[in-house]
């Protein structure tokens, strides 16, 4: 009897227990759809605000900024920087020859609003230095200082024409990395030698193929002196160089930037990863203002 008793008890502990998990899991789950529901809400209130110009512009409250246009390739940043801040002071630097006509002729139509300083130089962590540079028939936009890898897995045309036809494949090849070297300009050297003082940046745009850190360490300590900074990160093997967020955040941090955003995700359709992101990253002492 008392063994019966003791069963009923436990029973009854064990219902009562099961009730209250049962009764748990289902407040957490509806505690989850809120949550996920007010997740998406965020994201389409976002949507409905943001976009990377809005994020940007908010971040720099200056009809006037002083901007950085490193790797201004034929002036379409340039174009679009203008059209933000009519007025602001642009100085942009671009290696490759084939864009330089495209880039003057933007620069010049441009003349009374602010002022454009167009140089025709590679940006690195060196100056007076004559370094390799690639270029591609292809495109001026995928050019810089790391060969496109021709082993690459994550390259859709790459992997498009070796199923196709490897003769397509062997002469598409013939149109990459064609070398020449270029001379390359510190940064803070620029700013130090500019004719006009420079005190600060208010954006430093950064689109170097793989290049960025050492655009970075080539403003030695006037990366302090950058508000916001704009640049793409690529994470893909389509080079023979990759990058992670660590390659450039020994130099943000110790300039006192933290990341504010990542403006977009480049997603590759061929095998789901992530081949590059643009991030803002931005000076903290905007934040504390």
């Amino acid at each position: 009897m008392k063994s019966a008793l003791q069963l009923e008890r436990i029973l009854k502990i064990c219902g009562s227990t099961f009730l209250e998990i049962f009764n748990t899991f289902i407040i957490n789950m509806k505690s989850k759809d809120k949550n996920h529901g007010k997740n998406e809400e965020r994201t389409a209130k976002y949507l409905e605000t943001f976009s990377r110009e809005k994020t940007i512009k908010m971040l720099i409250n200056n009809n006037e900024p002083i901007i950085f246009d490193v790797g201004a390739n034929n002036g379409s940043s340039l174009d679009e920087f203008k059209e933000w801040w009519p007025n602001s002071h642009v100085h942009c630097f671009e290696p490759q020859d084939e864009c330089m006509g495209e880039l003057n002729e933007s620069a010049d139509s441009f003349v009374g609003s602010g002022s454009v300083y167009v140089n025709h130089i590679a940006v690195g962590n060196k100056s007076n230095e004559k370094i390799k540079f690639y270029t591609h028939d292809i495109n001026s936009g995928v050019s810089g200082f790391n060969k496109i890898n021709m082993d690459s897995k994550d390259s859709l045309d790459l992997n498009n024409l070796s199923k196709e036809n490897e003769a397509k494949k062997k002469e598409y090849e013939k149109s990459l990395n064609h070398v020449r070297e270029v001379s390359t300009l510190r940064l803070d050297d620029y700013i130090a030698n500019h004719h006009t003082k420079i005190d600060s940046i208010n954006l430093l745009k950064i689109d170097t193929q793989g290049f960025e850190p050492e655009v970075l360490e080539g403003f030695g300590d006037k990366l302090n002196h950058v508000d916001v900074v704009l640049t793409e990160l690529m994470f893909y093997d389509y080079y023979e160089r990759s990058l992670s967020f660590s390659d450039i955040e020994k130099y943000l941090h110790k300039a006192n930037f933290q990341l504010y955003d990542i403006s977009h995700i480049a997603k590759n359709p061929m095998n789901g990863r992530t081949d590059w992101v643009d991030v803002i990253y931005v000076n903290k002492r905007l934040l504390e203002t």
